[in-house]
């Protein structure tokens, strides 16, 4: 890997549609992606059964999703750490722009949706 430092403002991307996630790091070890979330839009309740996901809030909240009907807000300068196989997802209740970094720890982890 070449590039060893990033802007990830630079990296992100929003839809009018939907959550918007844009990798920018993908090894043998680790991917980084970078997610931008507009009013009203939401990602998904879901798990990874083969890895870790952890979430670092850029900017704006989010109301995110820890499982079983629970809820709590991430903001700006937090993160977040879900274990494999622990619930996660968020949806953007407020009126700016949410932006974070998704940090896999690895590349392949998995996906399967979950209830919020």
């Amino acid at each position: 890997m070449d590039q060893r430092v990033f802007f990830p403002e630079e990296w992100v991307r929003f839809s009018e549609k939907e959550a918007t996630v844009t990798e920018m790091v993908v090894n043998e070890h680790s991917s980084i992606a970078i997610w931008g979330v507009r009013p009203g839009q939401e990602v998904t309740a879901h798990t990874h059964p083969r890895g870790q996901d952890t979430w670092v809030m850029l900017r704006g909240e989010l109301t995110y999703y820890l499982g079983d009907g629970r809820k709590q807000t991430l903001r700006a300068g937090q993160l977040d750490v879900a274990a494999r196989n622990q619930i996660h997802g968020a949806v953007n209740e407020g009126t700016e722009d949410a932006v974070f970094l998704s940090i896999y720890s690895a590349p392949d982890i998995g996906y399967e949706p979950a209830a919020p």
